[in-house]
């Protein structure tokens, strides 16, 4: 039988209070609380992905099937709120800032990263759903790209936690590799800024590599670009894979509305003291669905969705050394 992340919203979501309830939500919360101050020290350690880590160590260390099964409960409720409350992460760029080159470079090796994923995947002989996991992963904004669009996607569990794992490892290749490559290339810092903000995954790892060349604020900004793509790509995914034909979820309806309010209305102030708890929320949400994993069930998913992933961030890299040499960018 087919384990999938699905998460019925339409049934009552009401949750008695018990011992082990209240157990279970301390323990998820500590999970999401610890992640999230981990991020704050070392900023490559993405939280969304430590505290899916977190979840799955503690759910095949203590096997309680009724823990397991109120913690999958409990996804009714953090699945929904975490989605819509990590809006107040997405920031929407200005098109308009930016040099036309960077913006069409960018979208160009985002494109180039995206289809090669796909393609590779169906030579590989991947699931629909792992493909896309790691498709939308490498191309927008890693784990939380995954993590939004995995409701609408419906892939198995051990899917969705092997794409998370998978896209981390990657990204953090390309943060160990990049620092050399630019040292023995002699790329100026401007494009090496396009370079880590179009092609690597988390914006915790971007922000680690660019720090090699002090353009942290230049490599967030077109890193900005490829993740405002995930209100698009979670509209386009909505109608084409959702029960109901042209149905949007309102769990997404509403994270695009807090991403678009927060950009445009909402003072940067408020935005910044709002995101900690939106991404401590979103994070518990990560480790109740990791403490409902089955860690096997991750080992089996094999080596070949880490070559096709390794394979788009090629391409990827291989675009924008294409349009850097030809003077495109």
């Amino acid at each position: 039988m087919r384990e999938s992340l699905k998460v019925d919203l339409t049934r009552d979501i009401s949750l008695p209070v018990s011992k082990v309830n209240v157990y279970m939500l301390l323990l998820l919360l500590s999970c999401g609380t610890v992640a999230y101050i981990i991020n704050i020290y070392g900023p490559a350690f993405e939280p969304l992905f430590l505290a899916l880590i977190f979840g799955i160590i503690a759910g095949n260390l203590q096997n309680d099937e009724v823990k397991k099964r109120m913690s999958e409960k409990s996804l009714s409720v953090l699945l929904p709120l975490g989605i819509t409350l990590y809006g107040l992460n997405i920031n929407i760029p200005y098109l308009g800032e930016f040099d036309p080159k960077v913006v069409l470079s960018t979208l160009l090796v985002a494109s180039a990263i995206f289809v090669s994923i796909i393609w590779l995947s169906k030579i590989f002989k991947l699931s629909r759903q792992l493909s896309l996991l790691l498709a939308c992963g490498s191309t927008i904004c890693g784990v939380s790209a995954i993590a939004i669009v995995s409701p609408l996607l419906k892939p198995k569990k051990e899917e969705f936690s092997a794409a998370i794992i998978i896209i981390t490892a990657v990204g953090l290749t390309g943060a160990i590799i990049y620092p050399s490559v630019a040292h023995f290339t002699g790329i100026s810092p401007e494009d090496y800024a396009v370079l880590t903000g179009a092609t690597l995954h988390q914006t915790g790892i971007v922000k680690i590599s660019s720090h090699f060349f002090g353009v942290e604020n230049e490599a967030l900004a077109v890193k900005g670009i490829r993740i405002a793509m995930i209100a698009l790509v979670a509209l386009v995914l909505s109608v084409l894979y959702s029960e109901s034909r042209f149905y949007v979820p309102w769990y997404i309806v509403s994270f695009l509305a807090v991403a678009l309010f927060a950009t445009t209305y909402l003072p940067s102030e408020i935005v910044m003291t709002l995101r900690p708890v939106a991404t401590i929320v979103f994070s518990t949400t990560l480790a109740a669905i990791g403490y409902t994993v089955n860690l096997r069930k991750v080992q089996r998913v094999g080596i070949k969705p880490l070559l096709v992933s390794y394979g788009g961030w090629v391409a990827g890299v291989a675009v924008f050394a294409v349009l850097l040499w030809s003077g495109a960018i």
